[in-house]
């Protein structure tokens, strides 16, 4: 008889859990594990109603710092880079623009941040290069091309929301009369694209682009440090502040062409109304 009390009672918190939209073991939600990115996408997840974090936290946030967590979800950190294909084993992920680019799922992002928000002012990917360089006529060249409304446009067409042009500039494009080549290191999606795109204009304007493709945030930094890449564009600001400040290196940013949105992916779990049920 007791046995069968018990087995009733468990029936129960089982359908309060399902009513107040958690479920047994709750929902597994990746999330970029480097400090960078990691509390963007807790804020996404707070935005949602999914969880609170602790009043005044900002864009620091770690799993730390949940103060709520009514849906009974896990968080489960991992590198960034990997959160695409880990999607059949999540129910939802928290995945960078790039990688979503890079991994052909765009177009089934659930929710992303704002880009009148606080994370697109603030992690917006640069142009880099080693500090006293900036001011080169190539360089400025690449950037015044990279900010022009040919490639704006380009990028507002070509990716659909997941990345986002900065904005035109109309910055004059210097006039260079000797040949130069720049070696620019880039990761694959959307940065290589764009610059392979901006190539031909800037052939145009006697600079020859060879552009070096990364799938790590580590050598195209220490490549531009040690004067083997001209340039790199790969990185937001507050990886890059990081970067210099761990390193000792002295890379600076020379213009910003675009915002990388931070988006809920869907995994196992088809969409968010399982946390309005």
């Amino acid at each position: 008889m007791k046995k069968l009390i018990s087995l009733a009672l468990c029936a129960v918190l089982a359908v309060s859990l399902t009513a107040c939209g958690g479920k047994s073991g709750g929902y597994k939600i990746g999330i970029p594990a480097d400090a960078t990115n990691g509390g963007r996408a807790l804020q996404l997840l707070q935005k949602q109603g999914i969880l609170t974090l602790t009043e005044g936290v900002g864009l620091e946030a770690t799993e730390r710092d949940i103060a709520e967590n009514p849906y009974n979800v896990e968080i489960v950190p991992m590198e960034a880079a990997a959160l695409p294909s880990s999607l059949p084993d999540l129910d939802f992920a928290v995945i960078n623009g790039n990688y979503a680019s890079g991994a052909g799922i765009g177009d089934t992002v659930l929710v992303s941040e704002d880009a009148e928000s606080v994370a697109a002012q603030t992690y917006g990917n640069v142009l880099a290069v080693k500090e006293g360089r900036e001011n080169e006529p190539a360089i400025q060249a690449l950037a015044a091309v990279l900010m022009s409304r040919d490639v704006q446009d380009w990028i507002a067409a070509n990716y659909n929301g997941v990345v986002m042009p900065m904005g035109v500039t109309d910055a004059t494009i210097p006039e260079i009369t000797e040949p130069v080549t720049l070696k620019v290191g880039a990761s694959p999606s959307p940065h290589a694209e764009i610059l392979e795109y901006a190539a031909p204009i800037l052939a145009e304007h006697n600079v020859t682009l060879e552009i070096v493709e990364f799938d790590d945030y580590v050598m195209p930094n220490t490549a531009v440090e040690d004067g083997s890449l001209d340039a790199n564009y790969f990185q937001h600001q507050p990886y890059l502040d990081d970067f210099n400040a761990e390193q000792g290196t002295h890379i600076v940013s020379v213009v910003t062409p675009h915002y990388e949105p931070m988006g809920i992916y869907p995994g196992k779990t088809a969409d968010l109304s399982v946390f309005s049920k």
